[in-house]
């Protein structure tokens, strides 16, 4: 066996097959979960992008993120608001922008439906032997350590 570094490409191609199997796996449940929603895909993907936002969206901001009209994301945000699942407020240096944020009961639909859950990566590390879950978890750790947060801010430009 060499001690050799692997190229960046091998690891690359190996981690892709890797999060494929495994998104492969988990969207399973996720898929289920999400359908029990009744919400358009529109929908969802609003719900996501809000989610990951560290500040409150304009309704142009939505539509950019989410690649749609200004007019359909208005019309999707209306649906989310009426369904308590999003909050709309007026911008507070600009009352003509409205701000769009989660609401508590947008918060808990996006954690109970849509992230992977624990349970689902559980039973597929359960189907990985033993010493390769060990050598896993320390890759896995020292990886973890040597990539970057991501950044907390966003460089959007607010409208």
């Amino acid at each position: 066996m060499s001690n050799s570094p692997t190229s960046v490409e091998a690891c690359t191609s190996t981690l892709v097959q890797f999060l494929d199997r495994v998104a492969a796996r988990a969207s399973c449940s996720t898929v289920d979960r999400v359908a029990a929603t009744d919400l358009t895909l529109s929908q969802l993907r609003m719900l996501m992008v809000l989610s990951r936002s560290d500040h409150d969206l304009s309704v142009n901001e939505l539509a950019d993120a989410v690649c749609l009209s200004l007019a359909a994301a208005g019309r999707g945000a209306d649906r989310l608001v009426a369904a308590d699942l999003i909050v709309r407020r007026e911008d507070e240096t600009d009352r003509r922008v409205k701000r769009l944020s989660l609401s508590e009961h947008g918060r808990e639909l996006v954690h109970t439906k849509f992230r992977m859950r624990a349970d689902d990566l559980a039973c597929i590390v359960t189907e990985i032997p033993d010493d390769v879950r060990t050598d896993l978890q320390s890759a896995l750790a020292a990886a973890l350590e040597s990539i970057a947060p991501p950044p907390t801010s966003a460089t959007s430009d607010r409208s």
